[in-house]
């Protein structure tokens, strides 16, 4: 899948404050682009998203150092949402389908006061490879949709016990769970995944 990378530099001292009411910006994605938004000089940001095209944009939070996947989401035709993007990452939205898509957007500098938290769950990162010369179609509940182009590979990193299923037209075949037996930084096969839990025996 050819790539379409916008970095977007601040430069000057304006500051930003979330309270202020900021003019929207507008993004168009071309059809089957990645576009890549950054601040460098921020120490994260926050950014607020409405979907003004006719198909789902695909929004994630990834780490500049590897590229992996932090949290990610689909956002749908007409919706709305925000997303903190810690220091040392960057805001990547996906257009996988044929069409333009139009996205305005709003960033505010810093982040969002957090919630008092329990305790954390245990993440695991790894790669899901995709070494087939078809795409394959993914479904990460509660984080995101990926499509995995012909001989790609994508970073991920996911909490443990969090299910990976294949999109299949019937119901959804669950091809991995993240457990802590997976090596960090392991090459995950989606193709051995699939086969594995198509030839499981049956229960």
């Amino acid at each position: 899948m050819n790539r379409l990378f916008l970095l977007i530099l601040l430069f000057g001292t304006q500051a930003m404050a979330q309270k202020q009411t900021l003019p929207k910006s507008m993004l168009v994605i071309p059809p089957k682009q990645v576009v890549q938004i950054d601040y460098p000089y921020y120490k994260g940001f926050v950014v607020k998203l409405w979907n003004k095209g006719k198909f789902d944009v695909g929004v994630s939070a990834r780490e500049h150092a590897s590229d992996s996947l932090r949290k990610g989401f689909g956002l749908s035709k007409g919706a709305q949402a925000t997303l903190d993007v810690p220091k040392d990452m960057y805001l990547q939205l996906e257009n996988r389908f044929l069409a333009p898509l139009k996205v305005e957007y709003v960033v505010y500098k810093g982040q969002r006061a957090k919630k008092q938290a329990g305790a954390l769950t245990p993440q695991r990162g790894f790669y899901l490879v995709n070494n087939t010369a078809q795409s394959l179609p993914l479904r990460i509940p509660g984080v995101m949709n990926p499509n995995l182009s012909p001989y790609s590979k994508s970073g991920v990193d996911l909490p443990l016990g969090q299910k990976i299923f294949l999109k299949t037209a019937g119901k959804d075949l669950l091809i991995l769970t993240v457990t802590d037996s997976l090596p960090k930084g392991a090459r995950v096969d989606v193709a051995d995944l699939i086969d594995r839990a198509l030839n499981a025996p049956k229960e």
